[in-house]
């Protein structure tokens, strides 16, 4: 018997051909697709191979640490301090100062590990605060560098947070309550009998409307032939033998060219190494607000460099080097030190013409850290000698100096 006419469904299939192959690859049957069936994998849902017990067993850790001493740092019942205010002073008692004032009297743990790992600890021990003190500094400097953010001031802080207000002026001319001159601040005229010329005063201005700003980050800098045979550290707080007495020689030199200057001579160090920095910034935009007339802002410092790389005989007289420092944006913003550097350029030039050889190596340093250069435009650090110079051969370097810096702004090359 003859079967019944069926009509099949044609049936198509794709065999995907790898050219350059000669042999078959072994998973051949399963490339073979039936057209019109897609291909499905089966759902899969997302499962971690093992539990990451590393990075689970770090972060309890920290926020076990971190419950310790939030857990055992007394309460605060006197005033508050405000978030604008110092950060790091030190109140009542926690838990963390204990440990570490355990530490500190015990030489063999942490006090010596930090002497090897930080010669800053070091120093900073040896001011009269108390040693937990400079540990927070060293963590709120850290937080302060990583952040970008100055954490001291409730301005920055709230234009991170809230970025419209990066856009709102700080102050808006011709909008201001005062009919008068505001009065001078009585901060203004301290006087410390112990500072070198202008009767001690603390803000030394030399002429009207200054036009050159000088202040010392590291005011306790001093150079060991000036200092006792037994000072364990190149640092002092006998002005005469410090980097304020440089500065003071500097103002002067300037001044006897016709040039208007104001020198800061506050104690940036008072609360140690570590801290310098933060206090000369407030220090550097105190003078920049008091005297607007600043057009060039010097932080005089001098370096810790061998005394063969920081000396030269200028016309056969001994004199120390100099180093001009300029900052840059690689780590925080700095929008001014394009020029800085043409600054640093001017000076440098002018430099090598009237004492050649007078400049460390090429005579300007380019690092990628700030040293408060952000403040304005025409902002420089210069090193002037190191430790082991003479007060004479700094005399001498910061006599070329100036000749520089007056030269410079004869031919107006600085910032307007």
């Amino acid at each position: 018997m003859r079967r019944p006419f069926r009509w099949r469904v044609p049936r198509v299939i794709w065999i995907h051909w790898t050219p350059g192959r000669s042999k078959r690859p072994k998973d051949w049957k399963r490339r073979l697709r039936v057209a019109g069936i897609p291909h499905e994998k089966p759902f899969q849902p997302f499962l971690p191979k093992r539990i990451p017990w590393t990075s689970l067993g770090l972060y309890a850790g920290v926020l076990g640490l971190a419950g310790m001493i939030f857990f055992n740092v007394p309460a605060r019942t006197g005033p508050a301090l405000p978030v604008t205010g110092h950060v790091g002073i030190p109140t009542k008692t926690s838990w963390l100062s204990r440990n570490l004032e355990k530490w500190k009297n015990n030489p063999s743990t942490l006090i010596s590990w930090l002497d090897q790992g930080l010669p800053l600890a070091k120093i900073s021990k040896e001011s009269s605060h108390t040693f937990s003190w400079h540990v927070r500094s060293i963590i709120m400097t850290a937080l302060a560098d990583i952040s970008g953010i100055e954490l001291n001031s409730l301005e920055r802080i709230l234009q991170v947070e809230i970025p419209a207000l990066s856009q709102v002026p700080s102050h808006v001319e011709g909008l201001t309550t005062h009919s008068r001159p505001l009065p001078r601040p009585k901060e203004q005229d301290a006087i410390d009998a112990n500072l070198p010329g202008d009767n001690g005063r603390i803000w030394a201005e030399l002429g009207t409307k200054p036009l050159v700003g000088i202040y010392q980050t590291h005011s306790h800098e001093a150079f060991w032939p000036a200092l006792p045979k037994n000072s364990p550290t190149p640092y002092s707080t006998d002005w005469s033998k410090t980097v304020v007495q440089v500065g003071w020689w500097l103002a002067q030199d300037l001044n006897n060219r016709g040039i208007a200057v104001v020198q800061s001579r506050v104690d940036n160090m008072s609360q140690g190494l570590l801290p310098s920095y933060n206090e000369s910034y407030h220090t550097a935009k105190r003078l920049l607000k008091w005297y607007p007339s600043v057009h060039i802002l010097l932080d005089i410092h001098r370096s810790d460099k061998p005394l063969d790389e920081t000396t030269a005989v200028i016309h056969g007289v001994k004199t120390a080097r100099i180093l001009l420092v300029v900052g840059s944006n690689k780590l925080l913003p700095n929008p001014y030190w394009h020029q800085n550097l043409e600054l640093a350029i001017h000076i440098a030039h002018h430099l090598r013409s009237i004492a050649p050889g007078i400049l460390q190596g090429d005579g300007i340093d380019m690092v990628p850290y700030r040293y408060n250069q952000q403040l304005a435009p025409g902002d420089l650090l210069i090193e002037i000698g190191g430790a082991y110079n003479t007060l004479a051969e700094e005399r001498y370097a910061v006599n070329d100096l100036a000749k520089a810096i007056s030269q410079v702004i004869r031919d107006k090359q600085y910032p307007s």
